[in-house]
C-alpha cells in the first residue's frame, strides 16, 4: 500500500499555499495579511471581507525575531494557517510537512522554525526546503537563475545542481506591490477621481458608497484593485520601448470594468507599472520608498546579471541558459520575451556566444512555482529517506535541519 502524502506549505508575502504532495496546485489558498482587532486576531480565509480593521502581513516564513526571539504573533497565526489550510487539528496530523523557506533563511533561523514544527505543531516528519531549488524543481531543472517576483520584494537566486549559491543572491523592493500600487493610480487617473475598491460599492446599487475609507484594511483593497487591472490589462513593453514614440500612441487601449461599474479605456497606460521592473519609470518618490527598504531598486536585468557574475565562471553560461520567472508579480503579459532582450542586451557586449533562454510556465503554475516543485520533490519514491522524523529530531536536535535540509 502506497504511503500517505505528505502536506505541501508554501507561506508567501502576498498567499499561503497548502496542500498535498502530488496534487498539481494546493488544495487551499489563504491570503498572506490577517486582520487584527482589538479583541482578536483574525487570519481565517475571510480575512479579505474584513472591515475597518487594522491589516498586517507577518514573515511567516521565519518565526523569530532577528534578535532570536520567538514571535508569538507570528506563531498563533501559523498555527490557524495550518489548521485551516490543511483542515486538520495538531492531534491528527499524520503525516510529515515539507516546509517551503525562503532561500535566504539563516541556520540558527531554520532550526528555531523546526522546533516550533515540532514540537508545537506536532508534524511526524518534516522537511525545509529552499523556495529557490522548489522553483527549478517545478520546471524540471535542477540548475538555473530563479527570479521571484513576490509582493514585497524581488529575489534573484542562483541555483547549481541542486544548490543555493548564497553569495550571488541579490534583492530589490521593486516587485509587485509596488507595480499594483502604480497601476491603481493609473486607474485613479484614468476614472478622473479615486477608483474605489469593491467592498466601499454596495452590490445593489454602484452609487452606494460607503462613507469609511483610508486606513491599512483600505490601503490592501487598493492595492487589490490595482493587481487585478495589472494582470487583467497590463502588459510589458517591447524591448527599446519609448513612450514618446508616434507608434505607441495610436494602440488599441483595452477595457477595464472598475468595481462601480464605470468602464476606463487603458492604453499605453498599461505599460508603466511594469517599466518599474526594468529601472525605467520609477518616480522620485517610489524610488525614495524603495531606497528606504535597506535594499537596493536595482532594475531586473542588472539583478540577474549581476548575480550571474557573482557565480563561478563555469556557472555562468549554465545560469544564463535557464533564467526562471516565478511568483504573483511575473503574472503580465510580455515579461518573459523583456527580460531576455535585456539580459542580453548587457550580456552580449563581452561575450556575444552566451545564449539567454527565460523560462516561464503559464500563469497559475509561476504563480505557486515554489510550492508545486515542493509538491513533486515530496511526491517522489525516492524521497521517503529524506525526511527528518520525529525519532531523528528527538535524538540530534534541531541541527538536524542543517544536515539533511541543505
Amino acid at each position: 500500500m502506497a504511503a500517505p502524502p505528505a502536506y505541501v506549505v508554501d507561506l508567501g508575502t502576498s498567499t499561503c499555499s497548502l496542500g498535498y504532495a502530488g496534487d498539481d496546485s494546493p488544495r487551499r489558498y489563504l491570503s498572506s495579511t490577517y486582520s487584527t482587532s482589538s479583541s482578536s486576531t483574525h487570519t481565517k480565509s475571510d480575512t479579505l471581507n474584513r472591515d475597518l480593521e487594522a491589516c498586517k502581513t507577518p514573515n511567516l516564513r521565519n518565526l523569530f525575531s532577528d534578535k532570536g526571539d520567538l514571535d508569538g504573533t507570528r506563531e498563533a497565526a501559523l498555527s490557524e494557517y495550518l489548521e485551516d489550510g490543511l483542515g486538520y487539528s495538531k492531534s491528527q496530523r499524520d503525516k510529515p510537512l515539507m516546509f517551503v523557506e525562503r532561500s535566504s533563511t539563516t541556520d540558527a533561523q531554520r532550526q528555531k522554525n523546526a522546533e516550533i514544527l515540532f514540537e508545537s505543531e506536532g508534524f511526524p516528519g518534516l522537511f525545509m526546503a529552499r523556495d529557490a531549488v522548489m522553483a527549478c524543481y517545478a520546471v524540471g531543472k535542477s540548475t538555473g537563475i530563479v527570479v521571484d517576483i513576490s509582493g514585497s520584494r524581488t529575489t534573484v537566486t542562483p541555483v547549481h545542481e541542486g544548490w543555493v549559491e548564497e553569495k550571488a543572491t541579490l534583492t530589490s523592493p521593486v516587485a509587485g506591490d509596488m507595480m499594483d500600487i502604480k497601476f491603481k493610480e493609473v486607474l485613479d487617473g484614468l476614472n478622473g477621481k479615486e477608483a474605489l475598491p469593491k467592498y466601499l460599492v454596495s452590490a445593489a446599487d454602484p452609487e452606494d458608497v460607503k462613507e469609511t475609507r483610508g486606513g491599512e484594511y483600505y490601503d490592501l483593497m487598493s492595492m487589490i484593485l490595482g493587481r487585478q487591472a495589472r494582470e487583467m490589462v497590463g502588459k510589458i513593453a517591447d524591448f527599446g520601448y519609448d513612450p514618446e514614440d508616434e507608434k505607441n500612441q495610436t494602440i488599441i487601449p483595452q477595457v477595464f470594468k472598475l468595481p462601480d461599474g464605470k468602464e476606463v479605456e487603458i492604453g499605453i497606460e498599461r505599460y508603466e507599472s511594469g517599466e518599474m521592473l526594468f529601472g525605467k519609470d520609477c518616480t522620485e518618490r517610489e524610488l525614495t520608498a524603495a531606497s528606504s527598504s535597506s535594499l537596493s531598486p536595482s532594475p531586473l536585468q542588472n539583478l540577474i546579471c549581476d548575480a550571474v557574475f557573482k557565480c563561478e565562471r563555469d556557472q555562468q553560461a549554465a545560469l544564463l541558459s535557464t533564467v526562471i520567472l516565478s511568483g504573483g508579480g511575473s503574472c503580465v503579459k510580455g515579461i518573459q520575451e523583456r527580460t531576455r532582450l535585456e539580459v542580453e542586451n548587457i550580456i552580449h557586449t563581452h561575450t556575444p556566444g552566451w545564449r539567454v533562454k527565460v523560462l516561464a510556465a503559464a500563469n497559475p503554475e509561476r504563480r505557486i512555482a515554489s510550492w508545486l516543485g515542493g509538491s513533486i520533490l515530496a511526491s517522489l519514491g525516492s524521497f521517503g529517506e529524506n525526511w527528518i522524523t520525529k525519532r531523528e529530531y528527538d535524538e540530534s536536535g534541531s541541527s538536524i535541519v542543517t544536515r539533511k535540509c541543505p
